[in-house]
Parts: C-alpha cells; sequence; structure tokens
C-alpha cells in the first residue's frame, strides 16, 4: 500500500507593506572661522529629499598648517548607526586619535545632533584662544 504524500502550500502573508528605502543625498561644505581662512568647520553628512539629516558622516575642525589641512577634532557616528561621539587627535604630526562619547549629548533626532556638534566646535575653539 503507497502511502500518501500530502503537500501543504505556505502562502507568505505581509503584515506591513514594506517601507521603501530612504533616498539620501550628500551634503558637504567648509565654513572659514576667520577673514585669514587658517581653519574651519568642515562637514559631511547624508540628507533625505525634506533636508533632514540622516547620517553624520564628519564634523571637524580643521588648521591649514603649511599647504595642508590638518584634522583637529571631529565627531561621527558611523555612518548613522552609533551615537555620536568626538575624535580628538594626539598630536599635529600624529595620526593616533582619541575616541570618547564624554561629554557629548545624546539625542536620537540627528539634525540636533549635528546642531549641537557645529557649536560644540565653535565653543571649543572660542576657549582655546
Amino acid at each position: 500500500m503507497a502511502k500518501k504524500i500530502r503537500k501543504h502550500i505556505v502562502k507568505n502573508v505581509l503584515l506591513k507593506k514594506p517601507v521603501p528605502k530612504e533616498e539620501l543625498t550628500t551634503w558637504n561644505g567648509n565654513i572659514p572661522l576667520n577673514i585669514a581662512k587658517y581653519d574651519r568647520i568642515s562637514f559631511s553628512v547624508l540628507i533625505n529629499k525634506r533636508r533632514e539629516v540622516r547620517k553624520i558622516e564628519n564634523i571637524s575642525y580643521d588648521i591649514l598648517i603649511g599647504d595642508r589641512w590638518v584634522n583637529v577634532m571631529r565627531y561621527d557616528d558611523h555612518g548613522g548607526i552609533g551615537s555620536l561621539h568626538k575624535h580628538t587627535k594626539v598630536a599635529i604630526n600624529d595620526t593616533r586619535e582619541i575616541e570618547s562619547s564624554e561629554g557629548v549629548k545624546r539625542s536620537p533626532n540627528k539634525q540636533a545632533q549635528f546642531r549641537w556638534a557645529f557649536k560644540d566646535i565653535k565653543r571649543n575653539i572660542e576657549l582655546s584662544f
């Protein structure tokens, strides 16, 4: 006697419509901090169509030494997946950095983090002069 084999049909039922991936564009720039243009804040972020910041790639304070720009301090969030944190150079001629999230304001909103990092760099630079 032969066994009957039942075939089960599995249907995948979507409970929610899949969210379409957001189209992001890179927005970057350099803002000189004085008339002599020997230091600047440079940034690179990803924004959506409504110009909302989605990922902070880099917000940094750079100084001009000779003919090249040297990064002194920078903020990033590791491509939008991590929280905002600061990288500070050990010395101008050294490539090592100190990474820290101490003193960094926590916010789930990337737009607010972007503004805070900008203000923090300006505040730290004013204190050093």
